[in-house]
């Protein structure tokens, strides 16, 4: 039996949530060669792993501006 946090082909509760948000945010997801899920940005067109995808809408992060934290 496999472990509770795991779902469809193996994501966790946290992969799937992360999912459902980047999607509602616009987000693409594209797949890489190597199997990896990547997601492209609405805004830039530049592809990010989807863990530093969710972070960037979670810190509401200006895709087009500076990075989280950083100061002109």
């Amino acid at each position: 039996m496999p472990p509770a946090s795991a779902n469809r082909g193996g994501a966790t509760a946290r992969e799937d949530e992360e999912r459902r948000m980047l999607e509602a945010a616009g987000w693409e997801p594209r797949e890489r060669e190597d199997g990896e899920t990547v997601w492209k940005n609405p805004a830039t067109g530049l592809l990010h792993p989807q863990g530093q995808a969710a972070a960037m809408v979670r810190e509401g992060a200006d895709p087009e501006g500076p990075e989280p934290g950083l100061k002109d």
